[in-house]
């Protein structure tokens, strides 16, 4: 089968995933969740405290009816919403999930229409775990995929000078809806920074939005792990499982970034 980027897609069971097999065999069951009247920055502390960008949002009763992610956050944190509110207020009502008795090949198809990276998995609408790309992909560690990231990856990424303020980062990721920026000068590879990293740099400046005027550099990660677009995928996926990171920044042989290798990149070769 042809992937996207004409090349031969890998096949799911090269992981050792059966995919007639149920989604609560990859599941991660008992997940963090935040209940519909707690307000937004106790919700900020619990995912920034537990390292997971999207919560699922249940009712007294367990029913599964809103989730939140980083990228919300920082929107209405931009739009100057008031963060003490209670998450009802800007979560997703209209909830994509799962069904603990789909299978992984069903989940795998959801995965790529939806374009994205995890949904809650319920049963008779009561929450019991979740379920991300990562569930996924990390099982291919170990497998060749016989072609390289290069082919993979996404290229001529979007991407940020570390001169500018952390608002006009926060603004970029907002409008650009990408959660990792490398960060780039004179061609190379300086730098990365996260929705995550922002987040968390907001809620410790006490959501003071004139801390925002500060140079991103004070909050880049310079010590940045990039793939090289010539290595094999699997080659990326041990970096990103080691890490328990969902992306890498792509150079060649001189630091030049090229493109951006994601989860999602990956499993829209799986098949």
């Amino acid at each position: 089968m042809q992937g996207r980027i004409g090349v031969i897609g890998i096949e799911l069971e090269k992981s050792g995933l059966d995919r007639f097999n149920k989604i609560n065999t990859i599941t991660k069951l008992q997940p963090v969740f935040s209940f519909e009247n707690e307000d937004m920055q106790h919700i900020i502390k619990k995912m920034l405290d537990s390292g997971h960008r999207r919560l699922p949002i249940v009712n007294k009763s367990n029913s599964l009816v809103g989730i939140i992610t980083l990228m919300d956050f920082l929107d209405a944190y931009l739009r100057k919403q008031d963060l003490k509110e209670k998450i009802s207020s800007i979560m997703i009502r209209d909830v994509q999930h799962v069904d603990s008795d789909d299978s992984i090949g069903l989940l795998l198809q959801k995965f790529k229409i939806s374009r994205r990276g995890g949904f809650p998995v319920t049963y008779k609408n009561k929450l019991e775990g979740m379920v991300s790309e990562r569930d996924i992909v990390k099982h291919f560690d170990k497998s060749n995929f016989g072609f390289s990231v290069g082919e993979v990856m996404t290229k001529k990424p979007f991407f940020v000078h570390s001169h500018i303020s952390i608002l006009d980062c926060l603004k970029s990721m907002v409008n650009t809806r990408y959660r990792r920026l490398p960060l780039v000068a004179e061609r190379k590879l300086v730098g990365i920074v996260t929705a995550f990293d922002i987040l968390e740099y907001i809620k410790e400046n006490d959501y003071n939005f004139v801390s925002l005027q500060n140079p991103l550099k004070d909050i880049v990660i310079d010590d940045v792990l990039s793939a090289d677009k010539n290595q094999d995928v699997s080659e990326s996926i041990k970096t990103m499982k080691k890490k328990n990171i969902g992306g890498l920044p792509v150079t060649d042989g001189n630091g030049i970034l090229e493109g951006f290798i994601t989860e999602r990149d990956i499993l829209e070769v799986i098949v």
